[in-house]
């Protein structure tokens, strides 16, 4: 398309304006209900990690899939076992507490805090699909765990592997070298050593309860072998493999932990879109978004947000303005078309009338 032309930009403008609905009240969402009301997972994007209005709205529309929809589990773009354990072994610690030993800086914010706190939310399960891990105070619980729970020699060689792991994974924030390397794989053989032992108790296990906590320190573990394999390979490569683990972490929830729950999955827009862009075709890679709807065409829909103007913060905390004004960009079109917030369906393609607003797009 041609966005010099302005007849095009402006009818784009108007069909939005006839195909998008406003959304002015925090608790009222109803205009997804048509697109949502028959998948189990929902993925919940975000254009940037660092605008406070997205953490806001998401946890309202969380609100509003729970009690209307049955949404019941959130898995964040966050650490896998350390999210998945934290309202277990830190259910009585502060929120604050909870959200900085358990999930990623991204979620270290004031806004966080309501998808804890408030009544409704103490019916929302939590969880994680990231292999990385965050802090070591989970691990600590659940080796305390193993040692009430199963046998010495399991107690021992976690303890050896998870303080071995957060020594190196400190090391890996930093530089890798080839000494780095040497230890990174030593560890990948214990962590197998490990996990055998691990599966071997799960088997023969047989209080419910128990056998669940032990499934999840079982992907756990696998999760922390997967971070030092992740680091092994080159940048491109472990970007690949990243949304590979979170993948099979959510298949792993959906399948084991959260069986016949709906899913709302929070991450970046980019790991939750549908469709492949032409440089991750070449690239060969594929999103979490990607792997599910290639597998679960029927079940999974993505909603992701963006931000018209304001400021957004960097990974650093620093804030810059939010720069909307170039053309080809999704949001110049939707804040030129509104000055409210929008939901705008864009799986419209089938639709004659709207076909050529879209044509040749990939948002």
């Amino acid at each position: 398309m041609d966005f010099g032309r302005e007849g095009t930009w402006s009818h784009w403008k108007d069909q939005i304006r006839e195909i998008a609905g406003e959304i002015n009240n925090d608790s009222d969402f109803s205009i997804i209900d048509r697109y949502i009301k028959n998948n189990r997972i929902l993925l919940l994007g975000e254009s940037s990690h660092g605008i406070g209005d997205f953490y806001t709205t998401k946890i309202d529309l969380i609100r509003y899939l729970h009690e209307q929809h049955g949404f019941n589990v959130v898995v964040l773009e966050s650490s896998f076992i350390e999210a998945t354990l934290c309202k277990r072994f830190l259910k009585d610690q502060p929120t604050k507490l909870q959200i900085q030993n358990c999930f990623l800086d991204i979620f270290h914010n004031e806004e966080m805090i309501p998808l804890f706190n408030e009544n409704w939310a103490r019916s929302i399960k939590l969880s994680g699909m990231d292999p990385q891990p965050t802090y070591p105070l989970i691990s600590d619980y659940i080796i305390d765990w193993i040692r009430h729970y199963t046998n010495n020699e399991l107690y021992r060689k976690i303890k050896e592997a998870e303080k071995a792991f957060f020594e190196l994974d400190k090391q890996i924030m930093f530089k890798i070298t080839k000494s780095l390397k040497v230890k990174m794989k030593s560890l990948i053989k214990e962590y197998q050593i490990l996990l055998d032992l691990i599966n071997k108790k799960r088997q023969i296990c047989t209080k419910q309860e128990e056998r669940k906590i032990i499934g999840i320190i079982q992907q756990g573990m696998q999760n922390r072998m997967d971070w030092l394999r992740l680091n092994l390979k080159e940048y491109l490569s472990s970007g690949i493999k990243r949304d590979l683990y979170m993948f099979e972490n959510v298949e792993w929830l959906m399948n084991h932990y959260f069986k016949n729950e709906k899913l709302i999955i929070w991450a970046h827009n980019f790991h939750i879109r549908r469709k492949q862009t032409l440089s991750s075709r070449i690239l060969g890679i594929k999103t979490v978004g990607n792997l599910l709807y290639e597998k679960y065409p029927e079940e999974v829909y993505s909603i992701g947000m963006y931000a018209g103007k304001g400021k957004f913060s960097t990974q650093l905390r620093v804030e810059l303005e939010i720069d909307s004004s170039r053309k080809n960009h999704l949001e110049s079109l939707l804040s030129e078309a509104s000055t409210t917030n929008l939901f705008l369906p864009l799986d419209v393609e089938n639709q004659p009338v709207y076909k050529k607003m879209w044509y040749r797009r990939r948002w």
